[in-house]
């Protein structure tokens, strides 16, 4: 067996099992050009459940993106031209995985809250009398907590293959004012359904996954805007290394499938589209008696319409209470 010891497998899969918790990561189409789900954020070992247990996670995610003035996003009451997001968070994860078994699986929860602060800039660029160019921008920033989300899952195991399916739901805890730029929640609950599937190698340390789920956004009842359902996959190539290092590289593929609507839809279908790819690094190890896992992951965003393109980071502190 290549893989440094169970721990170290837990801290992937609580990155798994309420790996659609957070709320406004700037990754998405829909209202805002955001969504619920957090891209990237479940790999790698997608489909793998941990042992029964409590597992502890703290999460620093950091995003920078932007479009350009070509690009009109729906922000609030107000149609802007031309957007950029820098949310920096830290997300607090609770894993719960029980002793019960359901449809032969095992039972388990999740709970996220993210809080952090976030700075929106917005520009609409014209020509002025005479022809001469103009530009109009407005720069806001909040620090707040942000939506939070809760999870149950079942997990399931042959030999080297996982998988799980999980439901969560988005609560609109954040910030929000419809007449205000910058904001840390989307004022709209949200449902999202995932399944994961995990290839691990107990000889070569080689792993598989990929994992793909659907959004399902509920109306903004202060600007009457409907969001699209929202379809994603991911996947990660991954060698988990005998003395505790684990390195690979993984991806995700966003389509929102169904257009907006409502009548404060005052731009149309606008669905979105996003790709990213990026690389993946871990290192488990003792502090004492307690086993720590330490991890990076870093995803370059391209193949984009109707939203924002970026960079996201995320740098995670994982272990088993």
């Amino acid at each position: 067996m290549r893989l440094s010891s169970p721990a170290a497998k837990s801290f992937y899969a609580i990155l798994i099992l309420a790996s659609s918790l957070f709320a406004t990561p700037p990754v998405r189409a829909t209202e805002y050009g955001l969504g619920d789900y957090l891209l990237g954020y479940s790999l790698p070992m997608a489909g793998y459940t941990p042992p029964p247990g409590i597992y502890f996670s703290d999460t620093f995610y950091l995003y920078e993106g932007s479009a350009n003035a070509n690009i009109k996003f729906p922000i609030g009451r107000n149609i802007d031209a031309g957007v950029s997001y820098n949310f920096l968070f830290n997300i607090v994860q609770t894993t719960w995985v029980t002793d019960v078994k359901l449809l032969g699986g095992s039972l388990g929860f999740a709970a996220l809250i993210p809080f952090g602060g976030e700075q929106t800039s917005a520009s609409l660029s014209f020509s002025g009398p005479l022809g001469v160019p103009r530009q109009l921008g407005r720069t806001a920033s909040i620090d707040a907590l942000g939506d939070s989300a809760f999870a149950a899952f079942l997990g399931w195991e042959a030999g080297e293959h996982h998988w799980n399916a999980t439901l969560t739901g988005f609560a609109p805890t954040g910030y929000y004012s419809s007449t205000a730029l910058a904001f840390t929640g989307l004022h709209r609950p949200g449902l999202d359904l995932k399944a994961g599937y995990t290839f691990l190698s107990l000889q070569t340390g080689i792993e598989a996954s990929a994992a793909v789920g659907v959004t399902v956004n509920a109306i903004n009842t202060t600007t009457d805007y409907q969001s699209g359902a929202e379809l994603h996959v991911e996947g990660a190539l991954n060698e988990h290394l005998p003395f505790g290092l684990a390195a690979g590289v993984g991806g995700y593929y966003y389509q929102q499938i169904t257009p907006d609507g409502g009548s404060g839809d005052r731009i149309g279908a606008f669905r979105g589209r996003v790709a990213a790819i990026g690389p993946l690094l871990s290192y488990t190890f003792k502090a004492g008696d307690q086993e720590l896992t330490l991890s990076g992951k870093w995803f370059h965003e391209f193949d984009v319409a109707h939203r924002v393109q970026g960079n996201a980071v995320f740098a995670s502190l994982t272990f088993r209470i």
